[in-house]
This record gives structure tokens, C-alpha cells and sequence, in this order.
């Protein structure tokens, strides 16, 4: 797999897709990398010149002990690599911590983006979100990895997909305790550094605001807080799906997401 030096620090990089279509550029949750988003890719690679990487201290890029990795950082991180990628205009897909990433860099170089997908996130860690996520920190603190997974699940995996498919979760325990220690713990701390409320109102392309109706994390309100400032945008819920949805549900996910940015972006 290709990569790149960009803020400093290498990200690995891949490219799928046609080679003439609109740039399309995915951005992993938060404790997930690039392979998160293999189910999709058949639904993406059709239409979309199809960008993935991993943020900071995931998968194959740097985790550099010097912390924590903000959402802002992410996005330095992000300019550095459409920079030496030489991207000028971008569309942009991002989930849960990857749409706070996605947010913050449309907010600051909204020239940049051409449309924009921003599932299960949030535009400002507030005090519900800090107590969410510091309990993953206290988690990883007293158990490690292991401790960290089961305590997050609940918040993580919708109802529905909880009572028909737990078994299936294995193999994501597996691979999220595998996770260097520090890498997790600044990446979390990051996440709960995210505000940009105030700049959300320069977002200017058009915007989905995904969410599932069985998320306790990032809830239906966090997406209608969102609506009410970036001018050209609407949200859609799907049903019987948690926080992470993308991968509960990753065909009807995929379906609403090519539907918007095909409506979005020109041919």
C-alpha cells in the first residue's frame, strides 16, 4: 500500500474506482482503518474515483506518541494529503469520528469540498459526549483493549443488529484490541477536544447528514443541531441501525450515500 508524508507524519493511502470519475475521499471511524470500508467500495468504485487512508494512529499510518489527534489535526493531516496527492477539489464521506474530521476540514477549506456525507457524527463534544467517551478512557485505563470494547458496544452496535448478530462482533474485538495503547487513548482524547459549531455555517456544498434511529452515541439530534447551521443540507435516518450503521447496514448505506453524492456531484 502506497504512502505519503503529509503534517509530518506518513499515511498510508489506497486508490479503487474509474480513473475519470469524481473524486470520492472516505474517512475511518475512530478505532476502525481502510478495510472498514470493503463492503462499500462495490457500491462506491462504479461511480466515484474512490480515495481511502488511514487517519493518525490508525491502521498502517503514524501513531506518533505526541497527542492527542483531534479532529482539527486530522484534518492538517488530510489538507497534506490532497496536497501531496496534488487534490485541489475533493468530495468527502466521512463516519462517526471521521465525519467530525470531514466537518472540520470542510469548515475551514469549504473551496475544497465538493459535497459532503457526514454519518453518525457531531459537531461539538458536549458534556453527554465528554462523559460517553471518558468512560472508554477509564475503560482502557483499568482493562485495556479488551475492557475498552465490551464497555463501548452498547454505545457502538444498534439494538436490532445487537440481539441478531453479537456472535459476529468477535472478529471486531479481535482486531480493536490489537491497538496500540497510547494510539487509542490520544485518539479518544482527541475526539473529545471537537467543536466546530461556529464555523459550521461556511460549509457551503451540499451535505447529507446520516444517522440510525437506534443511535445512542451520536443521536438524531446532534444531526438536526448540524442542519440548523450549514445552509445546504438535509439528513436521512435509517432505520433499525446504530452508531455504526455503515457497517450494519452497509448496502443500504452505501445505496443513500451514492444516491446523494450522484445528485451532488457532476458526471
Amino acid at each position: 500500500m502506497p504512502e505519503i508524508r503529509a503534517n509530518g507524519i506518513s499515511l498510508h493511502y489506497q486508490w479503487q474506482g474509474r480513473e475519470d470519475g469524481p473524486v470520492l475521499v472516505l474517512i475511518n471511524g475512530l478505532l476502525t482503518d481502510l478495510s472498514s470500508w470493503n463492503g462499500h467500495l462495490p457500491h462506491l468504485t462504479p461511480h466515484f474515483r474512490v480515495l481511502t487512508y488511514d487517519c493518525r494512529g490508525q491502521g498502517g499510518s503514524a501513531k506518533p506518541d505526541e497527542g492527542p489527534y483531534t479532529p482539527a489535526l486530522h484534518a492538517d493531516d488530510l489538507k497534506g494529503l490532497l496536497d501531496g496527492l496534488g487534490l485541489e477539489r475533493v468530495a468527502l464521506l466521512g463516519v462517526s469520528s471521521g465525519a467530525c474530521v470531514a466537518l472540520s476540514f470542510a469548515a475551514r477549506w469549504p473551496e475544497r469540498v465538493s459535497a459532503l456525507v457526514l454519518a453518525n457524527g457531531y459537531g461539538v463534544a458536549d458534556t453527554a459526549m465528554q462523559v460517553k467517551l471518558n468512560s472508554w478512557l477509564r475503560a482502557m485505563e483499568a482493562g485495556g483493549g479488551p475492557l475498552r470494547f465490551d464497555v463501548s458496544v452498547a454505545w457502538i452496535w444498534g439494538a436490532s443488529f445487537l440481539n441478531a448478530h453479537y456472535e459476529a462482533l468477535k472478529p471486531w474485538r479481535e482486531k480493536g484490541t490489537a491497538l496500540p495503547a497510547h494510539a487509542v487513548l490520544h485518539l479518544i482524547r482527541g475526539a473529545m477536544e471537537h467543536d466546530v459549531m461556529g464555523e459550521a455555517h461556511r460549509i457551503t456544498c451540499p451535505t447529507l447528514l446520516m444517522t440510525g434511529d437506534e443511535d445512542v452515541l451520536t443521536p438524531l439530534s446532534y444531526s438536526e443541531a448540524l442542519q440548523k447551521r450549514i445552509p445546504h443540507s438535509r439528513i436521512a435516518v435509517l432505520r433499525q441501525a446504530g452508531h455504526c450503521m455503515f457497517l450494519e447496514q452497509v448496502d443500504s448505506f452505501a445505496r443513500t450515500a451514492v444516491d446523494f453524492l450522484r445528485q451532488a456531484l457532476p458526471a
